[in-house]
C-alpha cells in the first residue's frame, strides 16, 4: 500500500510540473502586444520598473514594435535613464513623428543630457501637434534659456503666461529670464506677484529668485533676506546658498561666505558661479585651495559664453597662483563678489 502510495504521489508532482511547464511556456510565448498592454496597465498605475520589463519583454518576442519602443522611452524618461529612453523614443519616431507625447518625451530626454538644440526641435514639433500645450513650452523655455537665448527664452514664457498663468513656474521663468535681459525692475514686480500665488511648497524658489533680482538691483539687505527666507524653508536650496555666499563676502565675512558656498558646490558640484567666487574667497587665505577651485571654474566654463570674461581673470589668476609657493596665503586683499 505504501508503495502503491508513493508511486501515486510521484505521478502527481510528475504531471504537475508538467502544467507548471506549460504554463510558463505559454506564457514566454504570449504575443507582444499583450506584453505591451501590460506595460500600459503597470505605468498607469504608476508601477514604473513593472511597466519597463513588460516592454522590454515585448520587444525580445518583437523587436520591431514601435509601440513598445515609444512606451518604454516614455516611461525610462520618468525614471532618469536618459540615454536609453532617447534611443528607444528615435526608434519610434519612424511612426509616431506626429505624436506629441512622444516628441515631447525625446525633448526630455534630450534636455537632461544637454543636447538643447535637438530638444528645442522636439518641443517645436510637439506643439506644432498640440499648440500652447504648457508641459512643451516650459521646457522649451528652459532650454532657450541654458543655451543663452533670452530673447527666444522671454517670448515663449509670454506664451505660457497667456494660458498658465497660475503655473508656479512661470513667474520664476519669465523672472529669470528678464533679470538676464537686465530688465531687473520687470523681473522683481513678476516674482513679487508670482510669490503671492505660490504654495509653502515652492515659496522657498520664489524667495531665493527675489534674492537674486535683488542683488543685482544693488540692495543686498534685501537680497541676504530673501535668501534666508528661502532657506529657512529649502536648506538645501543651492542657488540661495550661493547667494547668502556672495552677500557674505560682498560684507566682509569671508569665513562666512565659504562655508555657504562649500556647501552649494557639495549640493550641486556643476554650481560653475560658485566655484569662481570661493577662487575669491580663499585668495587671501589658502593658495592651494583657491587654485583648486579656479581650476574647476576654468573647466566647467570652457564651454559657456556668459563666463568668457571671467575665464580670462581666472586664467591670469591661476597663472599667478601657480608661482605662489604652495601652502601660502598668497598675500591677496580680501575679496569680494563684485571685484
Amino acid at each position: 500500500m505504501a508503495d502503491f502510495i508513493r508511486a501515486f504521489a510521484r505521478r502527481g508532482a510528475l504531471i504537475c510540473a508538467l502544467a507548471c511547464g506549460l504554463m510558463a511556456a505559454a506564457c514566454a510565448t504570449l504575443p507582444a502586444k499583450n506584453y505591451v498592454a501590460t506595460g500600459n496597465q503597470y505605468a498607469k498605475d504608476g508601477l514604473l520598473r513593472e511597466a519597463s520589463e513588460a516592454y522590454k519583454k515585448a520587444l525580445t518576442q518583437k523587436p520591431g514594435n514601435m509601440t513598445a519602443h515609444r512606451n518604454l522611452g516614455m516611461v525610462l524618461v520618468k525614471m532618469g535613464d536618459y540615454k536609453t529612453a532617447a534611443r528607444h523614443l528615435e526608434k519610434a519616431m519612424g511612426s509616431f513623428e506626429k505624436d506629441f507625447d512622444a516628441n515631447y518625451y525625446l525633448g526630455e530626454a534630450y534636455r537632461a543630457q544637454d543636447k538643447y538644440s535637438e530638444a528645442i526641435f522636439r518641443y517645436k514639433k510637439a506643439l506644432k501637434i498640440h499648440d500652447g500645450d504648457p508641459r512643451a513650452l516650459k521646457p522649451l523655455a528652459w532650454s532657450f534659456f541654458k543655451i543663452r537665448y533670452y530673447s527666444e527664452a522671454l517670448t515663449i514664457a509670454r506664451e505660457l503666461q497667456k494660458v498658465a498663468a497660475d503655473d508656479e513656474q512661470t513667474g520664476i521663468i519669465l523672472s529669470r529670464t528678464l533679470l538676464k535681459l537686465k530688465r531687473s525692475k520687470e523681473a522683481l514686480a513678476i516674482i513679487r506677484t508670482a510669490k503671492k500665488q505660490a504654495t509653502k511648497a515652492s515659496r522657498a524658489f520664489y524667495d531665493s529668485v527675489e534674492g537674486d533680482v535683488l542683488y543685482e538691483l544693488n540692495d543686498q539687505e534685501g537680497a541676504a533676506k530673501a535668501y534666508r527666507a528661502a532657506l529657512k524653508d529649502q536648506p538645501l536650496l543651492a542657488g540661495a546658498l550661493l547667494g547668502l555666499g556672495r552677500c557674505s563676502l560682498d560684507g566682509g565675512k569671508t569665513k562666512q561666505a565659504i562655508t555657504y558656498m562649500e556647501r552649494a558646490v557639495r549640493l550641486r558640484p556643476r554650481l560653475t558661479e560658485a566655484h569662481y567666487y570661493l577662487g575669491k574667497a580663499y585668495e587671501g587665505i589658502d593658495r592651494d585651495k583657491s587654485l583648486r577651485y579656479y581650476q574647476v571654474f576654468r573647466k566647467q566654463a570652457s564651454a559657456d559664453p556668459e563666463f568668457i570674461a571671467r575665464l580670462n581673470e581666472v586664467r591670469q589668476k591661476i597663472a599667478l597662483l601657480q608661482t605662489t609657493p604652495a601652502g601660502s596665503a598668497g598675500g591677496a586683499k580680501p575679496a569680494t563678489s563684485r571685484q
